[in-house]
């Protein structure tokens, strides 16, 4: 009998050992991989929650509809111009995405060529990253619509034909760190509360750099650098355009964060020519903003003695098995002109 008892507790240990095992696999995250010739669509329809979609480089002819969410989709290289998705249909979106907790990083989006279609499109999103891509010759860059909780921060959006980045019926979002020029308009904010726009470089825009429409309320626009002939900025409720003057580098590289530079093209614009007797950066007098009841309380100028480079840089990965193949981004504040490179073995770059 003492036989007996242990071949059955044997057995119920190893059953319950599996019903561990199954449980704790489910719901695992996997990395599904998408090389040229291969749909990226298809690689999207396969996913689970928690997957990552890595691209390898090269060019995907497809527009992608993503409808699940909790899903990373990535370039391998982290370098938007190797990795491209063009538009099969100009009138469709390039990436489409109506999901939560989506990030998209490391492409360039192009072709969505039709006036009302986005090289990435949010649509009834939260807490979607859209971060470190490109998109070009599209209708719209970035189309953000009914969502919130959203971060869209260092993407490049360039010759778009009518609008750069846009916010739509869209609230408590950050749009940080994004350059937006050469658009038909840069940025613009419709019907949208609560967002915070900062550190975004704005500049030489046909139409106009930003516009916030009167509809738009508790809005913390501060530390953009605008340079553009044109920019339409309405009244709104409980909008503000700068924050507290805080010791720290700026987008012009002065040493105090605060409102906004205002320039445009022809250096006629207000930081062009405001006169800032201490050199800190700031403008002795504040900048009423045409059109509104508002005004930047600590306008931006560039700065007579410039804060120096504060040395930082990120890479694409962070640890893998030798040889390893690792694309090193500097992101430091300052104008830098010369890099050098250590990677802690005794090798060096000045790339």
């Amino acid at each position: 009998m003492e036989g007996l008892d242990i071949k059955n507790k044997t057995a119920i240990l190893l059953g319950i050992f599996l019903i561990f095992v199954l449980i704790s696999g489910i719901g695992s995250a996997a990395e599904l991989i998408v090389q040229p010739g291969n749909s990226i669509q298809a690689a999207v329809d396969n996913a689970s929650p928690g997957d990552v979609i890595t691209i390898k480089p090269g060019t995907y002819t497809e527009n992608i509809k993503i409808t699940k969410g909790d899903l990373t989709i990535r370039s391998e290289s982290g370098n938007p111009d190797n990795t491209i998705i063009k538009a099969k249909s100009s009138t469709v979106n390039v990436l489409s995405v109506q999901a939560d907790n989506v990030k998209i990083s490391g492409i360039k989006a192009i072709g969505a060529s039709g006036s009302s279609y986005s090289g990435i499109y949010l649509y009834k999103c939260n807490k979607c990253i859209i971060e470190n891509n490109k998109l070009t010759n599209n209708g719209r860059g970035i189309y953000i619509v009914s969502s919130s909780g959203c971060t869209i921060s260092k993407n490049t959006v360039m010759n778009n034909g009518v609008y750069g980045i846009v916010l739509g019926s869209a609230s408590g979002n950050t749009i940080s760190g994004n350059t937006a020029t050469n658009d038909g308009r840069g940025i613009h904010v419709g019907s949208s509360d609560g967002n915070t726009l900062s550190g975004n470089t704005v500049t030489s825009n046909s139409a106009y750099g930003m516009y916030v429409c009167g509809l738009s309320d508790r809005n913390l626009i501060y530390n953009n650098y605008f340079n553009n002939t044109n920019m339409f900025i309405k009244s709104g409720s409980g909008n503000a355009y700068n924050t507290a003057k805080t010791p720290g580098k700026n987008i012009v590289h002065g040493t105090y964060i605060g409102g906004n530079f205002w320039g445009k093209p022809d250096g006629s614009g207000f930081s062009n020519t405001a006169v800032d007797k201490d050199g800190d950066g700031i403008s002795d007098s504040v900048y009423s903003i045409p059109g509104s009841i508002y005004s930047d309380n600590l306008p931006l100028v560039i700065p007579s003695n410039p804060a120096a480079p504060d040395a930082d840089f990120s890479s694409n990965v962070t640890s893998g098995d030798a040889p390893l193949k690792v694309l090193f981004t500097d992101t430091s504040v300052g104008t830098s002109t010369a890099w050098k490179w250590s990677f802690g073995d005794g090798t060096y770059s000045t790339e």
